[in-house]
């Protein structure tokens, strides 16, 4: 039931141009949803039927915990800000507008919640849909959890979830008192990887849930297929405000540098296929050598290390072989191979 503070768990649905799958998402999430739970769709100026669709879908449907919002576009960072001003919710959950959750997520989630232990509960993710929980009597169905509980100043539970590195805001539902006024960078993409890492630090009891709750559906319109020019500045940006938080707050230095590291390595990634070669800008070069500086070296590999030491050198390796094996594909198509 509601509660004089709001509902226990707050839905938030950013949704641009997702006319093709928005009624799958909601048709999965109202298949266990209680009057608990409100769900938040902010519109970003969608240019398709999505809000059509949207309202179709709930004259067929009479709910009265559900907001729709519509605004003009103004991506997703600040789609997100707008659900979270507008969540009354104890928990703060995440679902993409073309996603779908198992038929079980709430049966599962909201007795968790209930009990009030948990800052963050965590569960898996899959892009196969015939791998989506189902809740079945045999032990491979059966759910499996962890409690992670921080102690005063030792954050060791936390490495083996920075070490994976999987920041995907979608599987994670946080305390609002966790986010507190905490919001995600505007204008920014990967967004998830900025704003993630940051609320882990500030919890006391996390769940980690092993199984695959949600299916993350790939299409030609995600942000991996569709790398652009700013992408590896977002995710410099997320090391850069890491490494500066590490600098202030010296007993997270260890598990921080796990995200440090993940963030080079993906941000050179992107960097390779957009460009080519790792191309790295002054201001990458410049965090590169303070991230490295304020990173716990005896957990990063040697050869991440002089990666990270000499990027000058990593990237004049990296345009050569790209010079030549751009040149030898140019000679082969001209002679017809």
């Amino acid at each position: 039931m509601i509660s004089a503070s709001g509902y226990l768990l707050s839905i938030i649905i950013p949704t641009y141009n997702n006319a093709e799958f928005i009624a799958d998402t909601l048709t999965s999430i109202h298949q266990g949803i209680t009057d608990e739970v409100e769900i938040i769709i902010v519109n970003d100026g969608s240019t398709d039927q999505t809000e059509e669709r949207i309202n179709a879908f709930y004259r067929e449907k009479k709910c009265d915990n559900i907001k729709l919002i519509s605004q003009k576009n103004q991506g997703v960072a600040i789609t997100r800000n707008v659900g979270l001003a507008h969540a009354t919710g104890k928990y703060i959950g995440f679902v993409d507008s073309d996603d779908i959750v198992c038929p079980d997520y709430f049966t599962i989630l909201l007795p968790k919640l209930k009990s009030g232990k948990y800052d963050i509960v965590e569960f898996n993710l899959t892009r196969d849909i015939n791998k989506l929980y189902q809740n079945k009597s045999d032990t491979k169905n059966s759910l499996v959890q962890q409690e992670i509980i921080l102690t005063d100043d030792n954050y060791a539970p936390l490495l083996p979830t920075f070490r994976a590195g999987q920041w995907h805001l979608m599987t994670k539902i946080f305390h609002r008192d966790v986010i507190g006024m905490d919001r995600f960078e505007e204008h920014r993409r990967y967004e998830d990887v900025i704003f993630c890492p940051f609320q882990y630090f500030k919890c006391r009891s996390i769940l980690k849930i092993e199984n695959k709750l949600y299916y993350y559906r790939l299409n030609d319109k995600s942000i991996t297929e569709n790398i652009i020019d700013s992408d590896a500045d977002s995710i410099f940006f997320a090391m850069r405000k890491m490494y500066n938080y590490v600098n202030k707050n010296k007993a997270k230095r260890t598990v921080a540098t796990l995200m440090i590291i993940n963030c080079f390595l993906e941000g050179r990634k992107l960097l390779r296929k957009k460009k080519g070669y790792y191309r790295y800008s002054e201001s990458m070069l410049n965090d590169i050598q303070n991230a490295l500086a304020c990173c716990d070296t005896k957990i990063v590999k040697k050869k991440i290390i002089l990666k990270m030491k000499y990027p000058h050198i990593d990237r004049s390796i990296s345009e050569i072989r790209y010079k030549i094996i751009s040149g030898c594909k140019r000679l082969f198509f001209r002679k017809g191979f």
